[in-house]
């Protein structure tokens, strides 16, 4: 898992992205992981804990030591303004992209401009109307003699699965609308200060 030049892998940027909320140690971004975006993206710990010394390195993180009663002493890490800027210019780089790394995309989006998040949502619904009308095409050219039932099972999970993503699309652009103005400035002041 080797950074190439200024484009980092998944993992960093993830782990850019659980530090955007605040300082943590690798034990706690782990959790934190685990409780937040496990679905879209699972590292292991030892991956954390390999990528916090990669990314303080590079200048995207800032490490101190925190004395603990009765125990080892622990890192806490948190995102530097460089940091920030690597994570925005990921967020608002929009290509095709895996499922998984769409929604950390979108799940980071607070961090950049207010248009990022629909312009990743603008591209994965096009990607999703593409889908649906090549498995609606496909669908069309089945035949019922030829075709074994469970073509026509796999295909109808793809079409509607299309169509829900196409629904979840729509929904989510109204939800950021709304959302728009209420949280996003408190979220990023909040960050500014710990950045510094």
């Amino acid at each position: 898992m080797e950074t190439s030049g200024d484009r980092l892998t998944t993992t960093e940027y993830g782990v850019l992205g659980l530090l955007a909320f605040g300082e943590s140690s690798g034990y706690d971004l782990a959790r934190a992981a685990t409780r937040s975006i496990d679905y879209m993206w699972a590292p292991s710990r030892s991956q954390i804990y390999k990528v916090l010394p990669r990314l303080v390195a590079a200048g995207y993180a800032e490490s101190r030591e925190v004395e603990q009663r009765g125990r080892p002493d622990k890192a806490v890490y948190r995102i530097t303004p460089g940091g920030l800027a690597a994570l925005r210019a990921w967020v608002e780089t929009v290509e095709e992209a895996s499922p998984g790394v769409f929604a950390m995309k979108l799940f980071f989006a607070w961090t950049a401009s207010p248009e990022a998040a629909h312009e990743q949502l603008a591209l994965y619904r096009s990607q999703a109307e593409r889908h649906l009308a090549e498995f609606e095409e496909m669908e069309r050219n089945l035949s019922s003699r030829d075709d074994p039932v469970h073509s026509r099972v796999a295909l109808r999970h793809g079409i509607l699965r299309a169509r829900a993503t196409l629904e979840w699309a729509k929904e989510a652009a109204a939800l950021l609308d709304s959302a728009a103005e209420d949280w996003r400035p408190q979220r990023l002041s909040g960050l500014r200060r710990s950045s510094r």
